[in-house]
């Protein structure tokens, strides 16, 4: 990939982060523009066969999450964002990213589960937790944003070269 591509999924991720942890939604008109672009990108620059790593790289990304998003463990906003990052790297990057997001992701679980432990708990009930119920708390409805473990996730891919 080159510097331009690059660029683009910095950028990517940086605004879903923003607005992810701002507001635990990412916009369609964020995903949907980066996956126009990327697709155009590849199609002008790789011709059909782009087109084809375009559409192969969205879906490693969006089938996994979408089946994960039935059954309520993510939010629809997550699965079109790997679908646009997917259309920029492809099916191998994508699925590595998502790989290593899922993973992180159970472990903020299991800290988030630890704050509700007798001597982790008068600790965890000092941290803000803007994402509506406090994990301290218990209960289902505890939430954090999926970029909390993405942004990690791509950190560590780019450190693994």
């Amino acid at each position: 990939m080159n510097a331009g591509v690059w660029g683009c999924i910095c950028v990517l991720l940086a605004a879903a982060c923003w607005t992810d942890l701002r507001k635990m939604r990412i916009p369609n008109g964020l995903t949907l523009s980066f996956a126009g672009g990327g697709i155009l990108y590849q199609l002008v620059f790789h011709g059909i066969q782009g087109g084809g790593w375009a559409l192969a790289g969205a879906l490693s990304g969006m089938i996994p999450l979408y089946i994960m998003n039935r059954f309520g463990g993510i939010g629809g906003g997550d699965v079109k964002w790997f679908g646009a990052f997917g259309v920029w790297t492809g099916p191998s990057l994508t699925f590595q990213l998502l790989v290593v997001s899922i993973l992180l992701a159970g472990g903020i679980a299991c800290a988030l589960l630890a704050m509700r432990l007798p001597g982790a708990r008068t600790l965890g009930i000092k941290l803000r937790w803007p994402w509506g119920t406090h994990p301290s708390e218990g209960g289902r409805s505890v939430k954090f944003p999926f970029m909390l473990a993405v942004a990690p996730g791509f950190m560590i891919l780019l450190g693994k070269g």
